[in-house]
């Protein structure tokens, strides 16, 4: 019998056995180096190392409770490696893989409670066309009001980059959270940058 050691993963709490874990530690290991210690990098490591626990919370079944090396292995394929797709990128070899839609709502497009921005990123819609479509329903038999809070009560809200990723059907790897998140990012400081030029013209004119 295989020693075991019990691990903390995102929060989630595992047992896994003494070979899974050498592999699965080098493999984080090698994760937190290629993305370093500054925020983004951090961030993304959280994300993640998060996804990881969630693919083992779900393998798990009463019978088979214990990771071992097999669900190291299956995890770090599905997640990917970041040294393989910077080769893979060079080669011009990288494509983005497609993965089924989950529907969520969408926190990032909300007006309310999202519920139109997450229809529209399943079903390839502009948002505003979504809630526009409620709203003619409301006014034609007040059906869009009672569907959209049903909607808001059924429908989780994507709280996280790999949901945030489902949600659009993208497969949830790596390489895709870093994108995601680096786009994020770039948004950010493209918004504070706006701000700040905004501030500055107005400071401008009132001293004139």
């Amino acid at each position: 019998m295989k020693k075991t050691y019990t691990i903390n993963i995102s929060g989630s709490v595992f047992h896994i056995e003494d070979d899974a874990y050498t592999e699965l530690n080098q493999y984080l290991t090698r994760l937190k180096q290629h993305f370093g210690n500054n925020e983004e990098g951090q961030e993304i490591y959280s994300d993640i190392e998060a996804r990881i626990a969630e693919i083992f919370n779900n393998r798990k079944t009463a019978e088979e409770e214990v990771i071992t090396l097999k669900w190291v292995h299956e995890v770090i394929e599905t997640m990917g490696i970041p040294e393989e797709i910077e080769a893979e990128e060079e080669n011009g070899q990288s494509f983005s893989r497609k993965n089924k839609k989950r529907l969520y709502r969408d926190p990032d497009h909300k007006v309310i409670g999202g519920v139109c921005g997450g229809l529209a990123a399943y079903f390839n819609m502009d948002p505003v066309i979504m809630r526009l479509i409620f709203v003619f329903l409301f006014l034609v038999n007040g059906l869009g009001l009672l569907i959209y809070i049903i909607l808001w009560i059924a429908v989780p809200e994507a709280k996280n980059t790999a949901q945030r990723l489902e949600m659009r059907g993208e497969a949830v790897t790596v390489d895709n959270i870093e994108k995601w998140i680096k786009k994020e990012y770039q948004d950010i400081e493209s918004r504070v940058k706006k701000m700040n030029w905004g501030k500055k013209k107005k400071n401008s004119e009132t001293e004139k």
